[in-house]
Order: structure tokens, then C-alpha cells, then sequence
């Protein structure tokens, strides 16, 4: 993480690496599917991508990579296996809730 970032820009970094492979996860992709898949993901402000070169620094797939959140510099590399991760017990305790309710009584 370059030391000029704000927690802000930090957060919104991880959160955009969140809903990059959120879908996938949903769906059942694996962490090495997603590895393999090499995916990224440019539009205006806004980069993400699985593994690949970021701030002259080459990166395997283990890695998320976010160089741009909301139209600012964010250059941080998170470890796929933990935002997946994170993922995975974000939907589980969504279930949980969700079955939680469903019970009479």
C-alpha cells in the first residue's frame, strides 16, 4: 500500500475487490477457478484485476489487485484466499439470517 493512501480510498479498494469477484463466488467458482481466470475489470476510475503488474511490481494470481477506486490512485494488492474468504462468511451469514427468519416461532 503506498503510504499517501487514505483509509478511505484503503476501504473502498477492498470493497470494489469485493464486488469484482462477489458474483463468481455466489455462483460457486472456486478460488482456483478465479486464479486461473486471470480476470480484470477497467472502466472510468475504477481498476481491478487478478493478479498481473501494478506500480512496476509483477504480481501471481494469489493476488487482487486494485490501481484505481472512485477516479483516485489506490495500488493495493490484497491476497485473493482472504477476500474470498471473506466472501464466503459474508454469504453464509446472510443464510444464517435468512434461516433464522424462516424459523416459526
Amino acid at each position: 500500500m503506498e503510504p499517501s493512501i487514505t483509509y478511505e480510498t484503503e476501504q473502498a479498494a477492498r470493497e470494489l475487490a469485493k464486488r469484482f469477484i462477489r458474483p463468481y463466488v455466489t455462483r460457486g467458482d472456486s478460488l482456483e477457478n478465479l486464479k486461473a481466470s486471470h480476470m480484470g475489470m477497467g472502466c472510468t476510475g475504477e481498476s481491478v484485476c487478478i493478479g498481473g503488474w501494478m506500480n512496476g511490481k509483477s504480481y501471481t494470481t494469489d493476488f487482487i489487485l486494485v490501481s484505481h477506486v472512485g477516479g483516485k490512485t489506490a495500488n493495493v494488492a490484497y491476497k485473493l484466499r482472504d477476500i474470498f474468504n471473506e466472501i464466503i462468511g459474508e454469504i453464509k451469514s446472510a443464510e444464517a439470517v435468512e434461516d433464522f427468519k424462516l424459523e416459526p416461532g
